[in-house]
């Protein structure tokens, strides 16, 4: 573990800032402190003045230090996922990682010609087979360098040591992917919910086999969401008894959530991050109620990939 004992998990998102700080203890993990505070106005995050961005942040960092300090020097943030490029695309596996890298960043470079492609980090995660046409599909995931950028300099204004930069639905389904909930389902469907978009994962056997961003600009997104899940591969796929559906991120409707049930039959229910990580012994917790416990998801799941 390269002699790091702790480390805070940062989920910033255009409304709030959260984080969660996990240390390790007996060879387990678990949380020593955990808070939040919110921003307002939210967040923009297209503002061509990045110092606002950056002042917002800091306001929000300095009342959590003085109400709840983080005690952590190294650190791990998500991002929104409307900052992120997200897209499935089939490569062939004859090529190397190389080359793969290359068709990608090509492919990316041709369906958003206005995002300069030097202007991107990109990688890419390799989806399961199931779902997808083709042998083999990747999903793709692209940020803007100026994001690392604004992170860096964060953590020079507060001495932190930055580890990990993620997606928070992609950091919040891998998280999910390692619960007792994908261990005992054969099929999961998590349902991530951002200020600006819905992301549908279907994982089987705690690995993704699809994932779709719907911006929630776009009218009917709860519809579009259910047509997908409606085409006979995903029923066909969804037939198993062995299934769970799961939302992590913010919180979602009850009014689309009982749409959703009644179109797939899907009855989604919210995870736990705590029931995987444990608090630890003594921890008090005043500002947060176990009902929004699911909305620290992502900042869990960034903490805990820090060994």
């Amino acid at each position: 573990m390269t002699g790091i004992q702790r480390c805070a998990g940062i989920n910033i998102t255009a409304s709030r800032l959260q984080f969660v700080e996990v240390e390790k203890e007996s060879d387990q993990l678990v949380v020593s402190n955990i808070g939040q505070t919110f921003i307002s106005p939210p967040i923009n995050f297209e503002d061509p003045v990045e110092a606002n961005i950056s002042n917002q942040l800091q306001t929000a960092f300095d009342e959590i230090k003085i109400r709840n300090p983080v005690n952590s020097t190294i650190s791990s943030f998500t991002l929104p996922p409307e900052l992120f490029i997200t897209i499935q695309l089939p490569y062939d596996a004859n090529l190397n990682q190389k080359e793969i890298r290359e068709e990608f960043n090509w492919e990316v470079s041709q369906l958003f010609p206005f995002r300069p492609i030097d202007d991107l980090a990109i990688k890419f995660y390799e989806l399961e087979k199931g779902l997808l046409p083709g042998k083999h599909n990747a999903l793709v995931v692209a940020l803007n360098k100026k994001y690392l950028l604004l992170i860096k300099y964060f953590c020079l204004k507060n001495n932190l040591t930055p580890r990990l930069v993620d997606n928070a639905s992609i950091t919040a389904n891998s998280f999910l992917n390692t619960s007792a909930i994908a261990e005992k389902a054969l099929v999961t469907v998590n349902i991530f919910n951002s200020r600006h978009s819905l992301t549908l994962f279907i994982n089987i056997s705690s690995k993704p086999v699809y994932v779709k961003v719907f911006q929630k600009q776009d009218d009917g997104v709860i519809t579009r969401i259910i047509e997908v899940l409606s085409q006979e591969n995903f029923r066909n796929v969804l037939s198993t008894p062995l299934k769970k559906a799961v939302l992590s991120g913010e919180d979602i409707g009850a009014d689309s959530l009982s749409e959703l049930h009644k179109a797939t039959g899907l009855e989604f229910k919210k995870f736990q991050p705590f029931d995987l990580l444990r608090f630890k012994t003594g921890l008090q917790i005043h500002e947060i109620s176990e009902e929004h416990y699911n909305t620290f998801t992502s900042a869990a799941g960034i903490a805990s990939r820090f060994i």
